[in-house]
């Protein structure tokens, strides 16, 4: 049993994982949609808004896109993957087989994919189409869907190590006295995404960087549609690799943090 009432079984196929998924996204506290929202309009407001030099390197206009991409992902629904949904994982965390919990790790990474990635390449589309810079619109369009695969995936590392509960402020702000655990620690967890999907997706991008800058002998303009094409292969190649290769590294330390785990998801007033 659960605060709330019986635990809800676990899926036992990917497409009952992804419907369970959605009906978790689109009932309250709407945590994953409301963020990829917030995060896509604060980018947008930052790109139009503010001298573009100030936050962003690469400015090009087919840079926006992709860089929406990445402020939409940079937050805790990719990395604290967890607590969120205890009840489920706990039970997961449970059973013998390991594919139990990697399976909704793999839902709630694609639920998220779903939420940014169709937005984002439409916008893509539109802007090549008035760009008419056709191979580049299809690798940008490459980068958008695979590459954020490979970050996600290594992602929910961050809240596997350091999950926490969502509370409401009020709750915490009643607790306030214990600040270091309701305040500091929380507030650091809510920050740091920020800096650490952007970090992972420069792990995932440096094979398809290097190749073009290899490529193009460090001069970018000088790439040609097929060097532009080899990259974004490469990007294909890393990304789906990592995504495998981080769940399994998260299955695994889920289970070897395991008791400490488990304490933790099962009491939420440990904020």
């Amino acid at each position: 049993m659960t605060d709330d009432g019986p635990v809800p079984a676990l899926p036992r196929t990917m497409r009952k994982a992804v419907r369970a998924e959605f009906a978790r996204a689109f009932h309250p506290p709407y945590e994953a949609p409301l963020v990829v929202l917030i995060n896509g309009l604060m980018m947008a407001a930052a790109w139009f808004f503010l001298p573009r030099d100030w936050l962003f390197r690469f400015t090009g206009a087919l840079a926006f896109p992709v860089l929406l991409a990445g402020w939409m992902y940079a937050d805790v629904p990719s990395t604290n993957v967890l607590a969120p949904d205890r009840d489920r994982v706990l039970v997961a965390l449970g059973e013998d087989d390991p594919r139990d919990l990697r399976m909704l790790l793999y839902a709630k990474n694609l639920v998220l994919w779903l939420f940014v990635t169709p937005i984002c390449m439409l916008i893509a589309v539109g802007i090549g189409v008035v760009e008419h810079k056709w191979v580049l619109t299809g690798v940008t369009l490459i980068v958008i869907a695979l590459t954020p695969l490979g970050l996600l995936g290594l992602a929910a590392v961050l809240g596997t190590y350091f999950p926490y509960h969502p509370q409401p402020l009020k709750w915490r702000w009643e607790r306030r006295d214990d600040w270091r655990r309701y305040w500091l620690r929380w507030g650091t967890l809510v920050i740091l995404p920020y800096m650490y999907v952007p970090a992972l997706a420069a792990v995932v991008v440096l094979p398809e960087a290097v190749a073009w800058q290899t490529l193009s002998n460090k001069h970018l303009t000088s790439l040609t549609d097929a060097d532009l094409a080899i990259g974004g292969l490469i990007a294909c190649v890393v990304s789906v690799m990592l995504w495998f290769i981080g769940h399994r590294y998260v299955v695994r330390l889920a289970a070897r943090r395991g008791d400490k785990l488990t304490s933790y998801l099962a009491d939420p007033s440990r904020g």
